[in-house]
């Protein structure tokens, strides 16, 4: 298996930082990857990681990275959803959710989205 970390810059250009073979996916291998990562990227309240909601990874993440942000990917979220939720009628008001630049426009849409879908809203959060 594979781990990897790639970086946007500010022309949304993507590029590899770092990677790492492993046997298996669980809390000591991403801690492992972590922990070598930190070495070239320091733990700062401006760094946010994206992944997907692999538990290791939020395990791992909390224990080497303390002032850093873990986000969830959007499109993970959203396939979960699909696949688990059986609710692909109601993605384009996740989506809605997800792109807001308010939290009141995003409140908005969360809404909406737990009226149509309560399962779908109860999942994500």
């Amino acid at each position: 298996m594979l781990l990897s970390a790639v970086a946007q810059d500010t022309e949304n250009h993507i590029f590899p930082i770092a990677f790492c073979v492993i046997d298996k996916e669980n809390d000591a291998s991403w801690t492992f990857f972590f922990q070598k990562l930190k070495s070239i990227v320091e733990d700062e309240p401006k760094l946010c990681v994206i992944s997907d909601r692999h538990i290791s990874i939020a395990n791992a993440f909390s224990r080497v990275y303390s002032r850093a942000h873990h986000g969830l990917c959007m499109r993970h979220l959203a396939e979960n959803l699909r696949v688990n939720q059986y609710c692909e009628e109601h993605l384009y008001l996740f989506y809605s959710a997800t792109k807001a630049y308010t939290v009141d426009e995003f409140s908005e849409h969360f809404a909406e989205l737990k009226n149509n879908s309560p399962e779908a809203a109860h999942v994500w959060f």
